[in-house]
């Protein structure tokens, strides 16, 4: 075998590494035909943030996030961004006191890892019960719990906010206090539930914060039983679904009009808000993607020492 045959040989196999690094750099290292869901535990501290695939509707692990080992504080909005690699999501401190910041840790396959940043929650002394994106790569924080009234204000991925707060209100006039399941429709409407726990979700105009009449809507799981308590929705497009919590324990897969598709069990109980995929956030704090760097890193770093080596040869 004559040098240029070895040196080909040596390439070959490189860019083989390298091309394998490349096939193998996924959104948090999941198929792109997976749908991934989250959901964060309520619980008066170390409450986890789990993840659960919604396909195979298999649980694929859990992660106790920085804010939650604090003291009791009890966990409650959460908003995933499998595209950055990113899990937003709240607190409510010392038990049901008000949310601080609303944090952001990294996903990596649902193991997360240590908060990479935060920022104030946008309403000070309230608590944010619930985080949500349009699938447009912005985030959407609903605060103002328990004792309202509750609001909604778009962010980007840092803590700029986006326009005014809109405040929720019902078709009577009244102000949402306490509601805690909230989503945004392809339409650009709110899906919101009248109060804490309640299966009962109605739209609401972006705008101007004011209840829809006619657009009642619940969920239900199997048989077409309605769920008894439901404390947050995921709108997630590709399927034009939603996900609801059911009984706290349940990402259960409705359509647009309610009717039963399929169960989500999670491996344990109390799960307030819960979050589908909603791609990449527009402003992302800096954060590498843990698996897939590193793979690009060694591929990278190996093919410049064979470089080097060709030349000396």
């Amino acid at each position: 075998m004559d040098q240029s045959t070895r040196i080909l040989g040596k390439t070959g196999g490189l860019a083989l590494t390298f091309a394998s690094a490349v096939a193998f750099i996924g959104i948090g290292g999941v198929a792109k035909a997976d749908r991934i869901g989250i959901a964060n535990q309520a619980a008066f501290g170390n409450g986890v943030i789990e993840s659960i695939d919604l396909d195979t509707h298999t649980v694929l692990g859990s992660f106790i996030p920085d804010g939650a080992k604090l003291g009791t504080n009890n966990g409650r909005g959460v908003q995933l961004f499998l595209g950055s690699n990113l899990v937003y999501y709240t607190e409510l401190t010392n038990g049901f006191g008000s949310t601080d910041f609303i944090r952001v840790a990294p996903y990596n396959n649902g193991a997360g890892g240590a908060d990479i940043t935060h920022f104030a929650n946008p309403v000070p002394g309230t608590g944010v019960v619930d985080l949500a994106s349009d699938g447009h790569g912005h985030l959407f924080v609903m605060t103002g719990y328990p004792n309202g009234p509750e609001v909604v204000q778009e962010t980007d991925g840092v803590g700029n906010n986006i326009g005014g707060q809109i405040t929720l209100h019902t078709t009577g006039g009244a102000t949402l206090s306490a509601s805690d399941g909230f989503t945004i429709l392809a339409n650009g409407n709110f899906l919101i539930n009248d109060d804490d726990a309640v299966n009962s979700y109605n739209q609401y105009n972006p705008i101007t914060g004011a209840e829809i009449s006619g657009t009642t809507i619940q969920a239900h799981t199997t048989g077409g039983a309605l769920c008894g308590l439901s404390t947050g929705v995921s709108y997630y497009g590709p399927s034009n679904t939603l996900f609801f919590d059911c009984n706290l324990s349940n990402m259960v897969e409705d359509t647009l009009a309610g009717t039963f598709i399929a169960n989500n069990n999670f491996d344990r109980g109390s799960f307030e808000d819960l979050s589908t995929d909603a791609g990449t956030i527009i402003n992302p704090p800096g954060v590498p993607e843990p698996a897939s760097l590193s793979i690009l890193g060694a591929a990278l770093f190996g093919f410049g020492l064979l470089r080097r080596r060709n030349r000396s040869a």
